[in-house]
């Protein structure tokens, strides 16, 4: 499988398709395996790289601390390593605060950018189900029992209104083939806990797109409305009926929003 050294450690990527370079940035504790789903869609129009977080699936798990900045350190890294001067970014949850940095602080690197799930800062509710679940998991809870406590914070009502569908999902969860390492999961905690970009939105000129389910308990739509308004060059769709996970419960919706900002 490919790897390349890039800012200290080994990074686990692919690349998918032909065209202009479109990077996707996982979210907490997500390896490559969270863009199956649409993966194979965007590579009909762009080279799509995919890569593994610091902390996280194939790449090197180093020790924390950890933070966004130095996880967008990182992209500009592998993007160097990979003869990619500039590029499409799509960012999920932990992966738009990453695009977030990278606009801020490297926008000649980026062309656009589209923010599945943002946040600029993470709510409190959010943090607190963050740390309860490294709790749950310190104390030897069951791992489908201590998963299950999620669904309800990342998925739409539909979504989990099918018990075989939320067993499904559980149990891939559980079965994950790269499981997380605990440092891992801290570092990458210790990062989304200690960000907070609310004051940077307004220097991001780059053109961004902001995809986000509009029953997302995660991160409310409230936020996400006040988060665009800060972005001097953003726009916003939200998605009827999605929780925080559309590029999982409203895949095309994702794909065709990808592909029609990023082609315009």
């Amino acid at each position: 499988m490919p790897k390349v050294r890039a800012n200290g450690i080994d990074f686990y990527y692919e690349r998918h398709g032909k065209g202009d370079p479109l990077i996707l940035i996982c979210g907490f504790t997500n390896h490559v395996g969270m863009w199956e789903k649409i993966l194979p869609k965007l590579s009909d129009f762009f080279e799509v790289i995919v890569f593994d977080n610091r902390g996280a699936g194939r790449t090197d798990a180093p020790p924390p601390p950890y933070s966004i900045e130095g996880l967008a350190d990182d992209v500009i890294a592998l993007m160097d390593a990979l003869d990619i001067q500039k590029s499409f970014f799509a960012g999920f949850s932990m992966g738009s605060l990453i695009v977030q940095s990278i606009g801020h602080r490297y926008g000649e690197r980026i062309h656009k950018g589209v923010l599945i799930a943002p946040f600029s800062v993470l709510p409190s509710t959010a943090l607190m189900q963050a740390h309860s679940i490294s709790k749950l998991f310190q104390a030897g809870v069951e791992p489908a029992l201590a998963l299950e406590t999620i669904l309800p914070w990342i998925y739409s009502n539909n979504y989990l209104s099918d018990p075989k569908r939320v067993e499904k999902t559980i149990t891939a969860m559980v079965e994950s083939p790269y499981p997380q390492s605990p440092e891992g999961y801290q570092g990458q905690l210790e990062a989304i806990s200690k960000c907070d970009l609310t004051d940077q939105l307004e220097h991001i000129e780059t053109p961004l797109l902001i995809l986000a389910g509009e029953e997302d308990l995660y991160i409310p739509f409230s936020d996400i409305k006040l988060m665009k308004n800060r972005l001097p060059q953003a726009t916003l769709k939200g998605i009827p009926n999605i929780g925080h996970m559309p590029h999982i419960e409203a895949e095309d919706v994702v794909v065709e929003g990808i592909h029609a900002f990023c082609t315009r």
